[in-house]
């Protein structure tokens, strides 16, 4: 079986192809340049390089192609919406069109429950939750959902048989990704709680993540379907910030503030970015603020009884493993 895999040098994209690897998968990866080539270190694989922002792919790559796993997507929260556009939507036009002239059909499509916006819901979110952001600046979000437009178009002209998964708040080891960039601000004492400290974190191990998106590919119970990734266990952010300050030894996280104080703190920092074109993150948005201090639950009853997934890595365990990691590598600052 042979996989074409997008993202495959991210957090994510980087344990989908070790699991298909492990189920026994050939992959090609596309990457974007050769730059990159080192993160792919695995057997029965082989890079492409295309940087589908800018470059369609050729149908000839994707023809003996069984599957193809689209991870690759504009992971920020500041940049300018040409850079979500190339690399979020238009990148994901790109691999539908050339799918369809290759005339290979199976896509997984990695989304986000970002799509669902910050409701006010008590209850856990489903995945008929209909599409919603934090507005027009909420550029991550809105990619997001113009992506999976286009995904679902595919499927109802029938062209493709799509599965979208929406992971939540995705931790793993990675020098880019979220724990790095909160154990540099942990480090530096640069830490808040954005309202009330109980507020219960979206977690879910990028593992658990990758081993949901190949056992849907594996699965015929869900071509058409959209299913929500999220471990339910209940992690405060409070416990989030502790476990983290206690393990690295760093003065631990004392200040609060109110939640609606800090998200129009975001929203002034971010139209003063936005007139001055600032190339840098303000040093607090919105989208962060609303991140760790917005409550949100995601049910996942859907993808349960569609195969059978439960997440295996419990926070304690998984944030452990994952500093133990980054403390033994370069750091580099990323953004939330």
């Amino acid at each position: 079986m042979r996989a074409i895999l997008t993202g495959a040098t991210g957090l994510l994209g980087s344990h989908i192809a070790t699991e298909l690897v492990h189920r026994g998968w050939s992959i090609t990866a596309i990457v974007r340049s050769a730059s990159r080539l080192n993160a792919l270190q695995l057997p029965n694989t082989q890079p492409h390089i295309c940087d589908l922002s800018r470059d369609t792919p050729p149908p000839s790559l994707f023809k003996s192609a069984d599957l193809v796993i689209h991870a690759a997507a504009a992971v920020t929260d500041w940049a300018p919406w040409s850079h979500f556009q190339a690399t979020t939507i238009d990148a994901t036009q790109r691999i539908c069109d050339t799918m369809k002239a290759a005339g290979c059909r199976r896509l997984i499509h990695v989304s986000t429950v970002g799509v669902y916006g910050r409701p006010t819901s008590r209850i856990p979110l489903r995945e008929n939750q209909p599409f919603n952001s934090m507005g027009r600046w909420d550029y991550y979000s809105n990619s997001k959902i113009a992506a999976e437009k286009i995904v679902w178009a595919a499927q109802q002209s029938r062209s493709l048989d799509i599965t979208i998964l929406r992971p939540a708040m995705i931790y793993g080891p990675s020098p880019t990704g979220l724990i790095a960039r909160v154990v540099t601000l942990a480090k530096q004492g640069k830490l808040a709680i954005a309202g009330n400290p109980q507020t219960g974190l979206p977690l879910v191990h990028v593992n658990d993540v990758a081993s949901a998106a190949i056992q849907l590919a594996e699965s015929n119970r869900s071509t058409g379907q959209a299913f929500n990734i999220v471990n339910p266990e209940p992690v405060p952010q409070s416990t989030f910030f502790d476990t983290i300050t206690r393990a690295l030894n760093a003065p631990p996280v004392t200040k609060h503030v109110p939640y609606r104080l800090a998200y129009t703190a975001g929203f002034l920092a971010e139209i003063w970015g936005h007139l001055t074109r600032a190339p840098h993150p303000p040093p607090i948005t919105r989208y962060r603020v609303s991140l760790f201090g917005h409550r949100r639950q995601y049910a996942i009853d859907k993808i349960r009884d569609a195969i059978d997934w439960q997440p295996r890595i419990p926070f304690d365990r998984g944030i452990r493993d994952t500093l133990a990691q980054l403390t033994a590598q370069p750091s580099s600052s990323p953004a939330i």
